[in-house]
C-alpha cells in the first residue's frame, strides 16, 4: 500500500519519458492508472502539471488520433512537442475495454525529456518506460509495465 492517494474520479495528467528520451503526456481521466513513482516529495501537486506544460512554448503541429466533441487539452499537450495518451476505457463498454492508455494527439515535432525545464524535468524522469518508443505507440498497457495505483 502506498503513502500517496490516487486522485479518485480526479482528471489529471502524469508525464513520462520513453526509451529514446521522447516525452509524453498521460490523461487518466479520473480513473487511468498512475505509476507511483509519479508520486514524490517534490511532485507534491500531480493536478498541477497540465497547468505547467501548458505554460511551455508551442513547438509543433498536433496531429489528432481521435474523434471527441473538445480535443482542446490533446492538441494543447502535442503542440508543446508531447505525445498525449489518454484512459479511454472510460467510455466504452465491457467487452470494449483494453485496460491501456490509447494515443489521442502526436507531435509533428516531438521533445525530450531534457528540454524541459524544472520541474517538469524531474518529474518526467521519474517514470521512464525504457522498453517502448512512443513514436509508434499506438496503445500503453501501463499495469505491464510499470507499479501503478488505480482510481
Amino acid at each position: 500500500m502506498s503513502e500517496y492517494e490516487y486522485p479518485a474520479d480526479y482528471d489529471c495528467v502524469w508525464i513520462a519519458s520513453d526509451r529514446d528520451g521522447y516525452i509524453a503526456a498521460f490523461i487518466t481521466a479520473g480513473s487511468g492508472p498512475i505509476p507511483i513513482n509519479a508520486f514524490t516529495p517534490e511532485l507534491q501537486g500531480i493536478e498541477l502539471i497540465e497547468q505547467a506544460i501548458f505554460q511551455l512554448p508551442q513547438v509543433s503541429e498536433a496531429k489528432l488520433f481521435v474523434q471527441v466533441p473538445r480535443p482542446d487539452s490533446f492538441i494543447e499537450l502535442a503542440t508543446r512537442g508531447f505525445y498525449v495518451y489518454d484512459w479511454s476505457d472510460i467510455h466504452k463498454t465491457i467487452s470494449e475495454l483494453n485496460s491501456a492508455y490509447e494515443l489521442a494527439a502526436a507531435p509533428t515535432n516531438p521533445i525530450q525529456w531534457n528540454t524541459l525545464p524544472e520541474p517538469l524535468a524531474g518529474m518526467v524522469n521519474q517514470v521512464k518506460f525504457s522498453d517502448v518508443a512512443f513514436v509508434n505507440l499506438l496503445n500503453l498497457d501501463v499495469y505491464r509495465q510499470i507499479e501503478c495505483l488505480t482510481g
